[in-house]
């Protein structure tokens, strides 16, 4: 991890270097590279090890649990941001091409008309209303989230404002099921994802994940973003991330007998 957020940092750094010349050749010369370890270390190709791995630091544990997920659902939300007019085809199958995982799409009128319905059918019924109730505040263009727990599992939804000019006459919402994105962690079994009221992703490890729950998450979260809590003699690391509004919480039995670490979730981000 170290090696990659330092080709990272150094890749930053060049882009500072006056001239958009130098800037291209900073680029050609450092794409490979920061591919190879961006590759190697977050955006692992899909697998699920059902076998424990041999950690020695909690955050560094966390870590390589939750990137693999947190990264696409936030590439899907600055790419859904970046939309304020209503979506053309090539936009809409540019967007499902890159995020394959992604259950679908819908725009959709202030008072709740469908105007565009990607897939036409969709595999859960669709609960927009709590994203379509944040009516006129859509303006401000900010990106919002629900969640959705239905039958069949939590669906998370998106949406911004759609524009006609300055006029703001809709939204646009995708939507998915969150345990798409478990397949790309390395062992989705040790992780926790929860909300201040939901579960989202309880894993395999049944006493982590009542100790996870039972924890006041809107007490905590209204004053930190990450830490760690012990629950019957076992510690606990986690950590919050946004997704609009939305607070995702990510969290996994800490490493027994860890070792001292200078390792940092800001590097990550």
């Amino acid at each position: 991890m170290k090696r990659f957020f330092a080709v990272v940092a150094l890749t930053a750094a060049l882009g500072l270097l006056p001239g958009c010349e130098t800037l291209d050749k900073t680029w050609s010369a450092t794409k490979t590279t920061t591919h190879k370890y961006y590759k190697g270390y977050l955006n692992t190709d899909p697998s699920i090890d059902y076998e424990a791995r041999d950690w020695t630091s909690s955050e560094a544990k966390l870590a390589e649990l939750f990137a693999p997920v947190d990264k696409p659902a936030h590439t899907l939300a600055i790419a859904l941001n970046r939309q304020d007019a209503f979506p053309g085809d090539a936009w809409v199958q540019t967007l499902f091409a890159d995020y394959p995982w992604m259950s679908g799409l819908v725009v959709a009128t202030l008072d709740g008309e469908i105007v565009m319905q990607r897939p036409e059918t969709a595999l859960k019924p669709l609960n927009f209303a709590p994203l379509l109730a944040h009516g006129e505040a859509l303006a401000d263009r900010r990106l919002r989230a629900h969640v959705d727990m239905t039958p069949l599992g939590p669906e998370v939804y998106m949406a911004t404002g759609m524009f006609r000019g300055n006029e703001l006459v809709g939204a646009i919402m995708v939507h998915f099921d969150i345990r798409n994105l478990l397949e790309f962690s390395p062992e989705p079994g040790a992780l926790v994802v929860v909300t201040a009221e939901q579960t989202l992703w309880a894993g395999a490890d049944d006493a982590a994940t009542q100790a996870v729950r039972a924890q006041p998450w809107a007490e905590i979260l209204a004053d930190e973003s990450h830490g760690r809590f012990t629950a019957d003699g076992r510690e606990y690391i986690w950590l919050c991330r946004f997704l609009g509004d939305l607070k995702l919480v990510y969290a996994t039995a800490a490493v027994e007998d860890e070792e001292s670490s200078g390792f940092s979730f800001f590097g990550l981000f």
